[in-house]
């Protein structure tokens, strides 16, 4: 029913090969890649999914302050739009359906110049990101993030309203469950009133670990992504704690081994389990013969 992948920049500097097997062995279908085209070498990162018979699900684009849509600063916006296209590039590249895409840089706390002129600058800047995506038959999801990692775009209703005002059909949502277990009063509410433009989903426990380590009822948003008719990848995209996510992305691999097969595989049997329990045994109505 749902394919199942794992971002892959939260395995920080570990061997790519070494991501690869730990999906393949725990039953992964695809893995969603760190949007950094300038610094990976696609033609080793496709040998690798062919060999390993995964799908390359996504490009999760990493904003930093010098890729930010929102900034007051022209130049920054102009250098950030870039980005995004090379992430579009990158996409097709690896035969990823969709980029993701945050409005405004992570760690930024409150706007530069106003609230609104960062907020149409942001659409403006998605326009014309959009519109190149489109062209190249990719989309972009749109992530809200909580407050404590940006300011402009926090609960799904926002980057809803985000995504209606840039009005280009490429430009779509995604829902993470950690951002939304700190913004969202009602999990199944948020994901239901974006159901249109849902494209991706991030799974992790409230603690940002694996799912079912927290308290997360993962029962309740599985059944709520069935009704709607979700089709997109379930991303698993776990961390340790720590304030800024993309630190992540510099641990050593020996310090992070086992707890990445830990959660690895609690996240995946986690969520399939959900899925077996909320899945008729015969979806298939019975029809006697003629």
């Amino acid at each position: 029913m749902f394919s199942y992948s794992v971002t892959q920049w939260i395995y920080g500097n570990e061997d790519m090969e070494t991501s690869f097997q730990r999906l393949r062995r725990f039953g992964y279908d695809g893995v969603e890649m760190a949007g950094e085209p300038q610094s990976l070498n696609l033609a080793e990162v496709k040998r690798l999914l062919w060999k390993y018979e995964l799908q390359c699900t996504s490009i999760c684009g990493i904003f930093t302050k010098d890729r930010d849509l929102s900034s007051a600063n022209p130049d920054i916006r102009h250098s950030a739009v870039q980005y995004v296209k090379d992430c579009v590039d990158m996409a097709v590249a690896l035969g990823a359906p969709l980029v993701i895409v945050v409005p405004s840089s992570v760690g930024k706390n409150g706007p530069e110049s106003t609230s609104e002129d960062e907020w149409n600058c942001a659409v403006e800047s998605l326009r014309e990101a959009g519109n190149y995506a489109s062209a190249n038959h990719i989309s972009l999801a749109i992530e809200a993030l909580n407050r404590f990692e940006t300011y402009l775009v926090n609960r799904l209703e926002d980057a809803k309203k985000l995504v209606e005002q840039v009005y280009v059909d490429s430009v779509k949502l995604m829902a993470d469950l950690f951002h939304m277990s700190i913004e969202e009063r009602n999990l199944s509410s948020a994901i239901r009133n974006i159901a249109p433009y849902l494209i991706h989903v991030h799974i992790a426990d409230n603690t940002r670990e694996a799912a079912g380590l927290g308290m997360t009822d993962f029962k309740e948003v599985m059944r709520t992504f069935m009704e709607i008719g979700y089709q997109g990848a379930i991303t698993m995209e776990f961390m340790p704690p720590i304030s800024n996510p993309y630190l992540v992305a510099a641990r050593q691999p020996n310090d992070s081994g086992r707890i990445n097969d830990l959660y690895t595989w609690q996240s995946i049997e986690h969520i399939k389990h959900i899925v077996r329990l909320l899945s008729p045994l015969d979806p298939t109505p019975f029809c006697p013969p003629n």
